[in-house]
This record gives structure tokens, sequence and C-alpha cells, in this order.
């Protein structure tokens, strides 16, 4: 009997092993655990030798918090994954490190209102999305907080004026949506 408890013991512990591993996939660099052939729990990617991502997974999914990295290694995104679909609020960061803005994700498509702000933390825009689509831009300002022509958008059609908040710079691009997609850019 202790025999037979003994094998059946080494063979759960065999048949469901946890080893740690390295993976290349997609240019980046994955180090973390694999059970039964899936990645499971925390896993750190590297790209460049520099961290990119760290999150968790269950069973081959993206599953709980995971973080984002720009190239600096500082703070690029952190939110929430379920089932391997962004899920809830995820919160955006400047390369420089300072807030950029937030919004919600439900099943990867973004809902609700989405906020964008300056480097010195003033409000640029918001923006109504329903189901991933664009559909209305409720405000814009500058980084003095004087009203700024974000463009013109209603039900999700018109064009998009982008400021280039990362380089605090004039430069504008203005992009076309139809229905709440994005159609093009303009230069």
């Amino acid at each position: 009997m202790k025999k037979i408890l003994i094998f059946a013991i080494i063979f759960l512990i065999t048949s469901c092993t946890t080893t740690k591993t390295t993976l290349i996939e997609n240019g980046r660099e994955g180090k973390g655990n694999l059970k039964n052939n899936l990645k499971q729990g925390k896993w750190i990617f590297y790209k460049d030798g520099k961290i990119n991502s760290i999150g968790n997974y269950s069973k081959n999914k993206m599953d709980g918090n995971w973080r984002y990295y720009h190239p600096n290694e500082k703070l690029h995104q952190k939110g929430k994954f379920v089932n391997d679909k962004q899920n809830g609020i995820w919160n955006y960061y400047f390369e420089s490190g300072e807030f950029m803005g937030e919004g919600e994700l439900v099943n990867d498509l973004q809902v609700g209102i989405w906020k964008w702000y300056h480097k010195n933390g003033k409000l640029y825009t918001e923006r109504y999305y329903e189901d991933g689509k664009l559909m209305e831009i409720k405000s814009c300002f500058d980084k003095n907080g004087k009203k700024l022509d974000c463009g013109n958008l209603s039900n999700g059609n018109g064009y998009l004026l982008g400021h280039d908040l990362n380089n605090e710079t004039d430069k504008i691009e203005k992009s076309e949506y139809k229905e709440g997609i994005y159609i093009k850019n303009y230069r």
C-alpha cells in the first residue's frame, strides 16, 4: 500500500510539473514558468535587454495585473487582463514618467470617457467611446487650460486633430473617422 501511495505521489508531481523557462516570442525574451507546457504565473518580458512588460498568465492566457514599460524602463501603461483581454481602467504614462491618461477597456474595447493630460498635469482632452469606437470629442485644452480645437466629431463621424503632447510642439495630425472608426490620416 505504501509503495502504491508513493508511486501515486511521484506520478502526480511529475505529470503536473512547473518548470522555469525562457522563451523568445514577438522579438521579446520571456522568463517565467510553464505548467503542462502552458505559461503560468508571473512572467517578465525583455526587449533589447530591458524590461518590456511584467504580468501574470493562467493556462497560457494573460490574466491579472500587467505593466508595460518604455525603452528607458519607465512605466508606459498598467491595467488588468481577464481571460487574455484588457478589462478595467488602464493608466498611461509619458516616457518621462508623468501621468498621460486613463480610460476603461471592456474585452479590449475602449468604453466611456477617456481622459488625456499634458505633462504639467492639466487636462488635454476628454473623448467618448462606445464599443471601441470614438464617438465624440468632449473637450480639448492647451497646457495652460485655454480651449483648443481638437476637431469636429459627432456620432463617430468627422475628424480629430491630435496635438503633439509628448514633445509639446505645435505639430498637429488630422485623422478622419467614420462611424467611430479611424479611416485615414492627413499630414
